[in-house]
């Protein structure tokens, strides 16, 4: 180990998201992980002010800066940008989500504090990392912990002298407060309610529509299951080679949850189809979830519809329609044998969905 003793002025600067211990205590724990990582990448991603990143603790980014202390003013824009990145993705993540358990649903009820704190640093050299020791560094931390009655704010420790020459704008109302630390005090600090800020975000882009062409292939079941579990075997990209006949796998699934933009190769023996989901609509005991590929460009654009319906608490039904362009090649010699190929691979599929169910309900 070694290590210097030299002081630092350093800014220090945490994104907290709150509501994060709550929501990864769920059942989906795996689902919950993926959403706060990609939280998290962009917050990262929304750095502005050049700052690094000292650690990662969970819930929160451990940001710092050593040198001059920014102005209040790129102060207020940092936390803007990271602001409403991070409330967009939860507002297309709300909108366009595909799964539909209880850590995804509960997403848009997470919510984001900063706190900025500017003091003295010591940096020492652990193997290859750079690790910040002092009592600002505790401090910072210690400040997480606080009275203030929001779950949307800015805490900022800094002199009044750091507001100065700075017009604010009219959604910022800026308050004063303090909170008691063991082994270091009263803290006084200023904090300002970021909620206005919500409704700056602004609506989101229409989602795409998939077409229908014509008369679909279409094959169905009913499935001893309960729909929303239904639902979560036929959007889980991992098990399709379970029930998908013809596939042999799915390369480069997205890194995270699926949502309406996700794309998936379907590797089968003598082909690959590239698939993107492009729809899901809910409504009172039926989902419509839609996929679609244009990887085969004389059947392009070709559309999986998956219609899910409840029967019962423990019984549902699964209908595949496959829609697809209609041409002359497959107008005069290929619709008939196609359809019938279609509905075959389908039909087998819906078997296989019926047998893997079975088997993981007996488990």
């Amino acid at each position: 180990m070694g290590a210097t003793n030299n002081l630092h002025p350093t800014l220090f600067f945490i994104p907290d998201i709150s509501g994060f211990t709550t929501f990864i205590n769920k059942v989906e724990i795996n689902h919950s992980t993926h959403i706060i990582t990609e939280l998290l990448d962009i917050l990262i991603s929304a750095n502005t002010l050049n700052l690094k990143v000292s650690e990662v603790e969970g819930d929160a980014i451990f940001f710092y800066r050593i040198g001059k202390e920014p102005s209040f003013e790129e102060l207020i824009r940092q936390v803007e940008n990271m602001f409403a990145k991070f409330y967009r993705h939860l507002k297309f993540y709300e909108r366009d989500r595909i799964c539909q358990c209880g850590a995804c649903s509960t997403a848009n009820e997470l919510s984001l504090k900063f706190v900025y704190h500017y003091g003295i640093t010591t940096i020492r050299k652990v193997d290859t990392f750079e690790k910040l020791f002092g009592s600002d560094v505790t401090l910072t931390h210690k400040l997480l912990k606080n009275s203030i009655p929001l779950d949307d704010y800015l805490l900022m420790t800094s002199a009044p002298k750091f507001l100065e020459d700075f017009i604010k704008p009219d959604w910022m109302d800026i308050k004063q407060a303090s909170s008691a630390y063991s082994g270091i005090g009263e803290v006084p600090f200023n904090y300002i309610s970021l909620l206005p800020l919500k409704s700056k975000i602004g609506e989101l882009s229409p989602r795409t529509q998939f077409h229908r062409f014509g008369r679909p292939v279409s094959v169905s079941r009913e499935m001893k299951i309960p729909l929303k579990e239904l639902h979560g075997i036929v959007t889980d990209f991992s098990l399709r080679p379970k029930w998908i006949f013809g596939l042999r796998f799915i390369k480069n699934p997205t890194d995270y949850l699926s949502a309406i933009g996700s794309k998936h190769l379907c590797v089968m023996p003598t082909t690959s189809m590239e698939f993107v989901v492009t729809a899901q609509h809910i409504e009172e005991g039926i989902i419509e979830y839609v996929e679609q590929s244009n990887s085969i460009r004389w059947l392009a654009p070709l559309n999986m519809v998956f219609i899910l319906k409840r029967k019962s608490a423990d019984l549902s039904s699964i209908a595949m329609h496959i829609h697809y362009k209609k041409n002359w090649v497959t107008k005069v010699h290929l619709d008939f044998p196609l359809r019938i190929m279609m509905a075959m691979v389908a039909g087998i599929s819906l078997l296989k969905l019926e047998g893997y169910i079975s088997k993981a309900v007996a488990k």
